[in-house]
C-alpha cells in the first residue's frame, strides 16, 4: 500500500504517443536544417554582391 503512494505518474507510452513525439522531433529536425541552410545561401548571395560591388566601384576608380 505505501509503494503505491509513493509511485508517481507516468508519461503514456503508446506506440501512436511514441510515435507522435518522434514525428514532431524530426519535423523539428528539418526545420531547423531548412533554416540554416536558406540563411547560408542568402549570406552567401549578399557576400557576391558586396564583392561586386566594391569590384565595380574599383574598376570605375582605375578608368
Amino acid at each position: 500500500m505505501r509503494l503505491a503512494a509513493m509511485k508517481r505518474e507516468r508519461e503514456p507510452s503508446s506506440k501512436a504517443y511514441r510515435q507522435d513525439r518522434f514525428e514532431n522531433t524530426e519535423r523539428a529536425a528539418k526545420e531547423t536544417i531548412e533554416a540554416e541552410q536558406r540563411a547560408r545561401r542568402e549570406k552567401t548571395k549578399r557576400l557576391k554582391e558586396l564583392r561586386l560591388a566594391q569590384q565595380s566601384g574599383q574598376d570605375t576608380a582605375t578608368k
